[in-house]
């Protein structure tokens, strides 16, 4: 039996021409969307895409698949539109995630889902490190990561500035950098601050390690060496003062994240719907990410 979740890529490619068009609108990464047409491919035991420099293109195939599929994909869409909730009458649990490091205050977010969607009982995982967790845990999610994970659908919100931070007596008594001590945490994308660290300097002395942000926040704070912060808890944190910005600094992205195969949930694409459309609105009262650094999101 086939997976329709391959066949949505497989049309996204085909109408886009490249991967990057379908990983865009699918909202996934580009190795994302060349595993699921591979998998198709295999799936069919034919040929869908020529790939070229210039995009994918259909084979003979292919361009029979697309229009047996296309009809397929037309009904579903109808099917969809018809059958999205009334809000009012939306109910259920909804599970957010959000990682502990940054994003303190939901407050906002939290406030118009409630009044859009009063029947809907919300729960909220608050985790510091999610290296045990998988997209299929949670509806929603709301991550600072370079990689979002290869199951979600990852729809970037905005960029995170880190820099390098330390308590001021700390910085105020070591100039040097070949003589900071660093503390460390762990993070579930490849670029964690071992990696970032070992990028910028070379033999860190490293006196600390954590899988938890906020461990190596409360860490620097009391004079403990320095580590990379978000600017918005560095410079909101009056024990901290950061070193050399122009020189030592790296982004993150901010997404917001749910599971691939969410896509169909009509409450999960209502609730989603609601946080896209109100998102600088609902972000300004927490503490994710600068509004000045919000994207538009094409909708």
């Amino acid at each position: 039996m086939l997976d329709w979740g391959n066949l949505e890529y497989f049309i996204s490619c085909a109408n886009h021409g490249t991967l990057s068009g379908c990983a865009k609108e699918m909202g996934v990464n580009h190795s994302t969307v060349s595993r699921k047409i591979e998998k198709l491919e295999k799936e069919l035991a034919i040929k869908l895409f020529e790939r070229r420099n210039s995009g994918y293109a259909l084979t003979i195939h292919g361009k029979d698949l697309y229009k047996e599929v296309q009809k397929i994909d037309f009904k579903i869409s109808a099917l969809k539109e018809r059958f999205i909730p009334n809000p009012e009458l939306m109910d259920g649990k909804l599970v957010i995630y959000k990682q502990s490091e940054g994003g303190k205050n939901m407050t906002d977010i939290i406030t118009k889902l409630r009044k859009n969607y009063p029947k809907l009982n919300i729960h909220i995982m608050n985790h510091a490190d999610s290296s045990d967790l998988t997209t299929e845990m949670y509806d929603i999610g709301f991550i600072g990561t370079t990689s979002p994970p290869e199951d979600s659908i990852a729809t970037l919100l905005g960029e995170i500035d880190m820099h390098i931070y330390g308590s001021k007596e700390y910085l105020k008594n070591i100039k040097n950098t070949d003589d900071f001590e660093w503390v460390t945490y762990k993070r579930t994308d490849a670029e964690d601050t071992d990696f970032i660290v070992r990028n910028f300097f070379t033999n860190p002395k490293i006196i600390i390690s954590s899988n938890s942000y906020q461990d190596a926040h409360a860490f620097v704070a009391s004079g403990n060496g320095v580590t990379f912060l978000t600017d918005l808890d560095g410079d909101n944190d009056s024990r901290l003062e950061s070193y050399d910005k122009d020189k030592y600094s790296f982004k993150i992205g901010f997404y917001l994240i749910q599971h691939e195969l969410s896509r169909s949930n009509p409450i999960v694409r209502a609730v989603k719907q609601t946080i896209l459309e109100n998102i600088e609105e609902l972000l300004q009262g927490s503490n994710f990410i600068a509004s000045s650094s919000l994207k538009k999101i094409a909708r």
